[in-house]
């Protein structure tokens, strides 16, 4: 399995921070693999507890869009039989990636919820509610107020002991968004994708990731037996050329876990914080 905590420019005084979480969530996903739990279900934990952990633009701890609100989307997809749950625009809700995984065991007539709606789900379902205030973190507060533009999300691809991979992201979207505006995290075959061959799970600037659709078009090279890592680079590079900006904003990150348990990771920021683990090895993290 592999996890991510944003790929971004993550400063030096907070390289520290953002090792410990993913570190922290990979034992989680270790414990639980181990356990012979389902990778939808891995992948469901391990982005929860990123979201509750403020190092991380997810969940508490998300950027604050111009209204000075957090406003949060996640998805999630489980490949043995394509089912996927998505929800966006979440502003009292402080783990969304457990909304979605409520619409992926639904009967197929909501994939993706927003705003109020979302909400009201969530609280149907007996899902935790806070006050919008509770989801700002003072570091937030203090970077919008100097035009500090932190970028990324949380994710987490998995692949269990019967084979199954499954994929889950989580996101506080850009800083000084536009109210309502949606990236690529909760966009299925764009921010998260998993089939049979691959799970795929995107950070970066949504709106090059999701014109041109990165997570399927990764799992799809991995199916004709490209390497993950190659068809991550790959991706990040068509996206650069197809749809650059002139001020180098088209910039992501990805993991890839192939059916094989091969996985690869590429990126064209500064920085992705990320680790992983595989059965009969360490825990590995890396920031750099």
């Amino acid at each position: 399995m592999l996890v991510h905590g944003g790929a971004w420019g993550i400063p030096d005084e907070e390289v520290q921070a953002h090792t410990d979480g993913v570190r922290v969530a990979i034992e989680r996903a270790r414990q639980m693999l181990e356990a012979g739990r389902p990778a939808l279900d891995v992948v469901e934990e391990v982005v929860a507890s990123l979201e509750s952990d403020p190092a991380f633009n997810a969940g508490r701890g998300g950027v604050l869009d111009r209204d000075g609100l957090v406003q949060l989307d996640a998805g999630i997809m489980n490949g043995p039989t394509l089912a996927w749950g998505a929800v966006a625009g979440l502003r009292a809700t402080p783990n969304p990636v457990r909304v979605a995984r409520l619409l992926v065991g639904g009967d197929g007539r909501a994939r993706l919820l927003v705003g109020e709606g979302a909400e009201r789900f969530a609280a149907e379902h007996g899902l935790p509610h806070v006050e919008p205030s509770r989801l700002i973190v003072p570091r937030e507060v203090e970077r919008r107020a100097v035009a500090e533009a932190p970028q990324g999300t949380v994710g987490c691809v998995a692949l269990d002991q019967a084979g199954s991979l499954a994929v889950a992201s989580s996101t506080g979207g850009t800083p000084g968004a536009i109210p309502g505006r949606v990236g690529d995290t909760p966009l299925v075959g764009s921010g998260f994708y998993a089939d049979g061959s691959a799970a795929v799970c995107a950070t970066g600037w949504g709106e090059p990731l999701a014109t041109v659709q990165i997570a399927s078009r990764v799992a799809s090279q991995v199916d004709l037996d490209v390497r993950p890592d190659d068809a991550a680079a790959q991706a990040l590079d068509a996206m650069r050329r197809c749809v650059g900006w002139a001020d180098g904003g088209a910039t992501g990150g990805l993991l890839v876990l192939g059916a094989d348990g091969a996985g690869g990771w590429a990126f064209t920021t500064p920085r992705m914080a990320r680790g992983g683990w595989a059965s009969g090895s360490a825990i590995w993290t890396a920031v750099d």
